[in-house]
């Protein structure tokens, strides 16, 4: 997706006074980078979370059980990763994001290669996706774009 593309989304967001947040573990923060990409953004992002690591998910407030019972790669963790921040935060649009990037993770042996899980709450309703991809050769720092632009390309379906 293109810059300009997510400029106008954002913009959208900030014409109609529409907050948002987010929660991210495999994108390290991508989304929230390009968010605040867009002039203006910080009267719509107050901003969000990464959280690497199950434990920082709990801290912050998953619930562990989620993650326990559904795995942290999972529309549930993610889905709870989204109500998570949207609570904190108090955004209309809240955005949870999970996955794994070009490695199998060893901490938690539900990882699939390039397949990941988000949420975006908006309107109200629990957007759940599933997304994968053959990311053998790509380094992890498009991994993540590829993911971030995905989310990019959902929200704007959404708004």
């Amino acid at each position: 997706m293109k810059q300009e593309d997510k400029d106008r989304i954002i913009k959208k967001l900030i014409e109609t006074h529409t907050t948002i947040s987010t929660m991210e573990s495999c994108t390290s923060g991508m989304i929230a980078s390009m968010i605040t990409d867009t002039e203006g953004a910080s009267g719509i992002f107050p901003g969000g979370y990464v959280t690497y690591l199950n434990e920082t998910k709990v801290l912050i407030g998953v619930n562990e059980k989620i993650i326990k019972k559904y795995g942290v790669y999972s529309s549930e963790c993610a889905a709870e990763m989204a109500r998570t921040v949207k609570d904190k935060l108090k955004t209309d649009i809240a955005i949870g994001i999970t996955g794994t990037t070009g490695n199998i993770d060893p901490n938690n042996p539900d990882s699939v290669q390039g397949q990941v899980y988000f949420c975006i709450i908006a309107d109200g309703r629990e957007n759940t996706f599933r997304f994968s991809s053959d990311v053998a050769g790509m380094t992890r720092h498009n991994i993540k774009q590829l993911y971030a632009d995905r989310v990019f390309m959902e929200l704007e379906k959404l708004i």
